[in-house]
């Protein structure tokens, strides 16, 4: 049976097929990274919260990890330092490939839109956009400096599917656009996990999902069951667990919209 246990922000453990993938391990301990530059919180220090767990207590029995894309609030120091280097990692493209390489990582493969075999589970990558691409671009490269890595506009969603299990779509740091609804068209998910706290810079607009691209969402696919996901532990952030509760409550969604909280099993 498929679980999906929430670690913390967009750091998953996805139980699929018997086989436990680690989505995104950002393991920083609260308050250890500098505010985001150009956001509304330019004072915050980030994680907002600690790990709900040990980082050896997330890692243990991982099969492979999936790296949606090399943003430091998805894959960070601490993840580089604890993850073994022969662990399968699955990522979007050859840069952010070369990236791991340079951390000693050697059990990559790069996702594609055609489908990668992980044992009897397939792989589909989805493409994201990461925001406005002309308001949100700058933003990211002024963020490269200012962390000293990089931030690129580019990532990715990827479809689960198995003979066994029910289609999941992990849709990754998008907005609610074309993408995403030809890969709800083309693969019938009935489960979708969104990143959605709203992130923001200053004049970027939504970076990802916020509660307007929920509703969106909604309408287009009404039966599919969202859990949502990357909610209070950045710095950029505009919209909270419990703000996305009330919404849930306003609209009447509960019976389609799961908020877990750090550390709950769904």
């Amino acid at each position: 049976m498929m679980k999906i246990q929430q670690i913390r922000n967009a750091t998953l453990i996805i139980t699929y097929a018997n086989k436990r993938f680690l989505i995104d391990p950002m393991f920083a301990p609260k308050d250890f990274y500098p505010p985001i530059p150009k956001c509304f919180n330019p004072n915050t220090k980030w994680p907002l919260v600690d790990l709900p767990f040990a980082i050896s207590k997330i890692i243990d029995n991982i099969d492979a990890v999936i790296l949606t894309h090399y943003h430091i609030d998805h894959f960070d120091e601490f993840a580089v330092h604890a993850l073994p280097k022969d662990l399968k990692i699955y990522l979007q493209d050859d840069i952010d490939k070369q990236l791991l390489i340079n951390h000693g990582f050697t059990n990559i493969e790069v996702l594609t839109k055609e489908g990668n075999s992980f044992d009897d589970i397939k792989l589909y990558k989805v493409d994201c956009q990461h925001g406005i691409k002309a308001l949100t671009v700058p933003y990211f490269e002024f963020t490269s400096n200012y962390f000293n890595m990089s931030v690129r506009y580019e990532a990715m969603g990827v479809i689960f599917q198995h003979k066994d299990e029910e289609t999941l779509y992990l849709a990754g740091d998008t907005i609610f656009c074309d993408f995403v609804k030809n890969a709800i068209a083309q693969y019938a998910p009935t489960k979708i996990i969104i990143n959605c706290a709203d992130a923001q810079f200053e004049h970027s607009g939504s970076i990802i999902m916020g509660t307007d691209d929920i509703l969106k969402l909604h309408q287009y696919a009404p039966n599919l069951k969202i859990i949502a996901n990357h909610l209070d532990t950045v710095g950029h952030a505009t919209l909270n667990r419990q703000q996305l509760s009330e919404f849930i409550t306003q609209h009447k969604l509960a019976d389609y919209i799961f908020v877990p909280e750090d550390g709950e099993i769904i």
